[in-house]
């Protein structure tokens, strides 16, 4: 009788078979109740936003600026997740318009959970950032400008990029009315983390042009 022989490719070709099975039934089982996956899953995010969010953000999450609805896409991750968290806890009202449809959407069984919500933070975060926010007139920029430096470049950089780690939203490209929106409710908006803004109407909206201008993912103009 020849003698058994066990060749290592074998081996090899086995041990992957085995692993690759292990990992697929991994992936195929859903997650315990109450435990949030290691990773984002950017796909659920994106089936979520698609079923609760597109009719109002849009196709790309780029928001309408005549609605002051905002741009979502290329927002910080970390913001997002934050201020859906506080949507779906009722902590943050929103706005009289769409602050109602708000709350009723993150109510949702599918998407009122920790992992769901980073998933759908996550899939935002990682969209192409909109070319171009709706500006304002352009009549105050230089005032603008100058009340940006002043007042919200210390926190949110001299470009509007914010920064993930505070949790400091990126507000470069944003829609001009929606930014005002947000400046005329300033108090709310930083729950007391800074003092009130100040401004003049002129100067205010000025303020909301010049962030409407800057890049969402470059440079101050």
């Amino acid at each position: 009788m020849a003698p058994f022989r066990i060749h290592a490719p074998a081996i090899v070709a086995s041990v992957a078979l085995l692993s690759a099975a292990v990992n697929a039934a991994a992936e195929a089982a859903p997650p315990a109740e109450g435990s949030v996956p290691a990773a984002p899953d950017l796909r659920h995010g994106e089936i979520l936003y698609l079923h609760h969010c597109v009719a109002c953000h849009g196709e790309r999450a780029w928001g309408d600026g005549p609605r002051e609805i905002p741009v979502l896409a290329a927002q910080r991750e970390a913001y997002l997740s934050e201020q859906l968290t506080r949507f779906a806890s009722g902590e943050r009202p929103g706005s009289a318009m769409h602050g109602p449809a708000m709350h009723d959407t993150l109510k949702a069984p599918d998407l009122n959970r920790p992992a769901a919500i980073r998933d759908l933070g996550a899939y935002l975060a990682h969209a192409p950032a909109v070319p171009h926010a709706d500006p304002g007139d352009g009549r105050s920029l230089a005032a603008g400008r100058s009340a940006y430096l002043r007042s919200c470049a210390a926190c949110h950089g001299q470009d509007g990029a914010g920064a993930e780690g505070a949790s400091v939203p990126r507000i470069g490209g944003q829609h001009f009315r929606y930014v005002l929106s947000r400046l005329r409710d300033f108090a709310s908006v930083h729950r007391g983390r800074i003092e009130a803004l100040a401004l003049p109407e002129a100067e205010l909206r000025g303020l909301a042009d010049y962030v409407s201008r800057l890049p969402p993912t470059g440079s101050a103009p």
